[in-house]
């Protein structure tokens, strides 16, 4: 056996991503980003700009939209061998989302505001768990 042959057959097999993983990274940074402009959105109505809460309540719809892909994506690779916890960070995120849009809606600023925080957190650290593995375990 050669030294060449005897290196490789040590040497961790490299597994490519599951299908519809490059959805699952974009679709994360997607959602992230929506939830940066929720923010940018949010200092817009707390500083007085005309428009600012019709402009936060608009995009806040774009957020649904980002979720609803990045779970899509999260249960495509789910079901082709991808891991679990993406998935679960996304039931999660989709959970605290609409309990913040009923906070929103009912003018709960004192918990609104702070969980808008927590959730833009969440989002980052979804993407950052989501780019920075390739997708196995």
């Amino acid at each position: 056996m050669s030294s060449r042959s005897a290196q490789a057959a040590f040497e961790p097999a490299v597994s490519s991503p599951p299908r519809f993983y490059g959805l699952l990274k974009a679709s994360t940074a997607f959602l992230a980003t929506t939830m940066l402009i929720q923010g940018i959105t949010a200092g817009l109505l707390l500083d007085g700009t005309e428009n600012g809460g019709e402009i936060h309540r608009s995009t806040s719809s774009i957020v649904i939209v980002a979720l609803v892909i990045t779970i899509t994506a999260a249960i495509l690779v789910r079901r082709n061998g991808g891991p679990i916890r993406p998935l679960a960070t996304c039931l999660v995120t989709t959970v605290l989302t609409l309990v913040q849009y009923a906070l929103g809606e009912n003018g709960s600023a004192a918990v609104h505001v702070p969980l808008g925080v927590a959730l833009m957190g969440g989002a980052t650290a979804l993407a950052v768990q989501v780019w920075g593995q390739r997708g196995t375990g």
